[in-house]
């Protein structure tokens, strides 16, 4: 039974649209840019950051990176393995991932060909949580659209960055946040989530608790992994900070939906997701649990 709650999570919590995806991943990835050494380009997608990798060495797939997940989940047409006769087959099986220079060998979690997520991004599109690059130290460029490793060196040489400390919560990594909205200051911790499709979401107790004016909320839905749009409310906030790296003027998204990711529980009181990311550089350390950041100037 632990497997398959792990497997659902893994399946489900990565990403909330409310907006429909009905295009799929481009079969190649090139911004024509001039990139850093060692870099490896990605196709932003939705602002996701959608990469060419490699199963078992064979197989040539799509890779969505999510932060905000961890482990890797593969469509079912790309088991190679089947079980012997009268065996049923394995929610969960070994293979080797390769992106770019990196390869780790991983215990991955099957896709149904209907799902959701694979109507979004593809047929041929993997989910690769963060633990791929586990004890690197990763840097994400949503304006030049790469993905690079640095050195320890490198990272104690940067200028201009503003580095913040997160948590590791059970594969949950999680982040101190402010948000200014309606006159209030509202702190605590966030769950990094690059694989969601907005700024911020709010779990469900938040409005209540704070007593934020909803008279000035907008109707929306949200897309999850399931067939259902959840009913949400998007009222849009005065100032968005981390650290020292603020954004201005942008949607929140809250809602009393059932579903697990919105409840309020002591872990988070919201996701960040990567419409809030997409205005820095922003570099993940993951041996030291740093997050660091710098405007781009969009």
């Amino acid at each position: 039974m632990k497997v398959s709650v792990i497997s659902l999570f893994l399946l489900i919590v990565f990403v909330c649209n409310i907006n429909a995806i009905s295009d799929t991943v481009p079969q190649t990835i090139g911004t024509g840019k001039q990139l850093p050494t060692n870099a490896v380009p990605y196709f932003s997608f939705k602002s996701n950051v959608i990469l060419d990798g490699v199963i078992d060495d064979s197989i040539p797939t799509k890779a969505l990176l999510d932060i905000g997940a961890w482990g890797i989940a593969i469509p079912e047409k790309f088991r190679t393995r089947q079980p012997a006769y009268g065996d049923s087959l394995p929610v969960q099986e070994n293979i080797r991932f390769k992106v770019g220079g990196w390869q780790r060998d991983m215990v991955a979690t099957y896709m149904k060909d209907d799902s959701q997520f694979l109507r979004w991004y593809g047929e041929e599109c993997v989910l690769l949580g963060w633990d791929f690059f586990d004890n690197r130290i990763l840097e994400i460029s949503y304006k030049d659209h790469y993905i690079r490793e640095l050195r320890r060196s490198e990272l104690d040489s940067l200028a201009g960055y503003d580095r913040i400390k997160f948590i590791d919560r059970g594969k949950r990594l999680i982040v101190p946040a402010r948000v200014h909205i309606d006159g209030k200051n509202i702190e605590g911790n966030f769950w990094i989530d690059t694989g969601l499709n907005g700024t911020l979401f709010f779990t469900n107790n938040i409005p209540a608790d704070y007593n934020l004016d909803l008279s000035k909320t907008k109707s929306g839905r949200a897309k999850n992994l399931d067939t259902n749009h959840t009913p949400v409310n998007i009222l849009k906030t005065d100032t968005i900070q981390i650290g020292n790296s603020i954004v201005t003027g942008r949607d929140i998204i809250f809602s009393d939906s059932e579903w697990f990711v919105f409840k309020e529980n002591d872990i988070y009181i919201g996701l960040i997701g990567n419409q809030f990311f997409r205005y820095f550089s922003v570099i993940f350390d993951f041996r030291r649990n740093n997050l660091y950041l710098k405007p781009t100037g969009e």
